[in-house]
């Protein structure tokens, strides 16, 4: 077991094929958000009927703009958090691979969330797998900047990280929880919380250095740089 862990920790490998197939994945998330929107189907085609058809898609086309917000989000987040990082342990990849997972499955409660906007089990669903995808990518984070950073300017203490990235899956349980109350009051919730994310975290480097942790980390990338890439 603990052999498995220390090889998991290794691997040294250039992540650029890593950053390319996620942002395939990612491509591929947000194009099958949109073909879950069909034009509605009309028998006369009078204007009276596509309007009518129309304002029936108004809940699909507020699902369609949250999950795309929310999956951009992460994109530029994820961009981010690579390009920080010297390379990618086989650990980081597979955390990778499971956050994308998540992020892959968000088409399904977001046709759901529009098929049923006023049903509280499709709307409180949405905010479950939110968690989930947002607790995932906490995590790819928080190994990241813990374990491959090339630079030890860019870390951030970890009591920084968790306290704003926790505010995620914080709010997005609170508007699964309020589904049950107002199915609107948690399309707000779910609108809004990818807005508090628009800017990735930036390391605070005073604050760093004041808890001792950029000579720690110094060492540590120092120490990583030494041992070859895996090509």
């Amino acid at each position: 077991m603990f052999a498995l862990l220390d090889l998991l920790r290794r691997g040294n490998l250039h992540r650029t094929r890593v950053e390319a197939f996620s942002d395939g994945v990612f491509a591929i998330i947000v194009t099958l958000l949109i073909l879950e929107i069909k034009v509605p189907h009309l028998a006369h085609g009078s204007v009276a009927e596509l309007l009518h058809g129309l304002r029936l898609l108004v809940p699909k086309f507020l699902s369609w703009a949250i999950s795309f917000i929310v999956v951009s989000k992460f994109w530029v987040n994820h961009s981010y958090i690579f390009s920080l990082a010297r390379c990618c342990s086989y650990a980081a990849m597979w955390i990778n691979a499971l956050f994308l997972m998540a992020q892959a499955f968000i088409p399904f409660p977001t046709a759901l969330l529009g098929e049923y906007p006023y049903n509280p089990v499709a709307v409180s669903f949405f905010g479950i797998v939110m968690v989930v995808n947002t607790l995932l990518f906490v995590w790819l984070h928080s190994y990241i900047n813990d374990n491959l950073l090339r630079d030890a300017s860019h870390y951030v203490p970890k009591r920084t990280l968790l306290g704003r990235s926790l505010v995620g899956p914080i709010c997005y349980a609170l508007g699964a929880a309020l589904a049950w109350v107002s199915v609107w009051a948690a399309f707000a919730v779910y609108l809004l919380t990818p807005l508090f994310f628009v800017v990735p975290l930036q390391p605070n480097h005073g604050l760093a250095v004041a808890e001792g942790v950029v000579d720690e980390h110094e060492h540590t990338v120092s120490a990583a740089s030494a041992v070859p890439s895996h090509r």
